[in-house]
């Protein structure tokens, strides 16, 4: 999800630069993939106490897959429609990727028995979004 998001993340911005849209527009669309995110991060957090791993998990993978598939279809619509479409995109994008990271933090918190494993754990979690973002803008640049 990670890697998607990090795709669309670096794609965006270029083609709405390359549409003709100000540093303050491209500045809003870059500024959805994290503000959104913060907005839903306590609430995504509440809903993976409530339903566990799947249901977050599936919600997170739906939300990034739509945001990408939006942001795509934007790019065959009309002038402002492409835009508002990136923008949606974005949103949706960053949003599922928060909500699949935040349950899959929860979730290895709970599966950690001791103080050395929730500590290996967390480390091998905070590489995956650096890891995730190399895949997503190496695939864009190939």
């Amino acid at each position: 999800m990670h890697a998607a998001m990090a795709g669309q993340r670096m794609a965006a911005p270029l083609h709405a630069l390359q549409m003709g849209y100000s540093a303050w527009a491209v500045g809003v669309l870059l500024a959805l993939f994290a503000a959104v995110p913060v907005l839903i991060a306590l609430a995504a957090g509440r809903l993976a106490d409530r339903q566990g791993y799947h249901r977050p998990m599936r919600l997170a993978a739906g939300l990034t897959m739509a945001g990408a598939a939006t942001a795509l279809a934007a790019c065959a619509l009309p002038g402002a429609w492409q835009f508002g479409g990136l923008c949606v995109g974005a949103a949706a994008s960053g949003a599922g990727t928060n909500i699949g990271l935040i349950t899959v933090q929860r979730s290895a918190g709970l599966l950690a028995t001791s103080a050395t494993e929730r500590l290996r754990v967390f480390s091998w979690l905070g590489m995956a979004p650096s890891m995730a973002n190399v895949i997503g803008r190496s695939r864009r640049d190939s």
